[in-house]
């Protein structure tokens, strides 16, 4: 993987839902995130969605907590650290690339087939972000810059320049700084 190459929705999932489950962690009001929430992120594998029920909803949390570790090691420059918490989850839950057909189309997983849906998602997120790390690429992993946002995300920018998680935190952040030139 390159900064030219786009990331794909599908091939990419892991690291799209990690992204999800870090920043549904960090703005939930429960203990747990809830099933409808999650249900939303995984809509990218309706098989998932459909496999989903409430107990799964504390293994997720469990690891949208590991996932928000590896965040943080990596928005801290620490890299060693986050390879050292991805090590662990993939030794929990390795890889097993095989391809499955779907809708006609043959797809490579990288998931044991027949993983209960919690260790199938740790293996499919972990090897993810995994993969961006060992292609050079954590700068593309990142922590919102905005005031009072801790919202993570993945920068799919051409030059990998991004540091907001969104456009409202970007103008929030443009304006306070206008506001703060003004009144100097």
């Amino acid at each position: 993987m390159t900064g030219q190459e786009q990331f794909d929705r599908y091939v990419d999932a892991g690291v799209f839902v990690a992204v999800d489950l870090v920043d549904l962690r960090r703005q939930a009001e429960g203990p747990v995130i809830p099933v409808v929430e999650l249900a939303r992120i995984l809509a990218v594998d309706p098989a998932s969605v459909e496999l989903l029920d409430k107990a799964d909803e504390a293994g997720f949390t469990e690891l949208a907590n590991q996932l928000g570790e590896v965040f943080a090691a990596i928005d801290g420059d620490r890299l060693d650290e986050a390879a050292e918490r991805l090590n662990v989850l993939l030794a929990l839950y390795p890889a097993h690339p095989h391809l499955a057909k779907e809708f006609g189309r043959w797809r490579l997983h990288h998931h044991p087939p027949d993983l209960p849906l919690v260790p199938m998602w740790t293996a499919i997120c972990a090897e993810n972000i995994a993969r961006i790390l060992a292609a050079g690429e954590a700068a593309r992993l990142g922590t919102c810059d905005a005031q009072n946002c801790n919202r993570v995300y993945l920068d799919e920018s051409k030059n990998a320049s991004r540091r907001y998680c969104s456009t409202a935190c970007n103008n929030r952040a443009r304006s306070a700084a206008y506001r703060r030139r003004r009144a100097s």
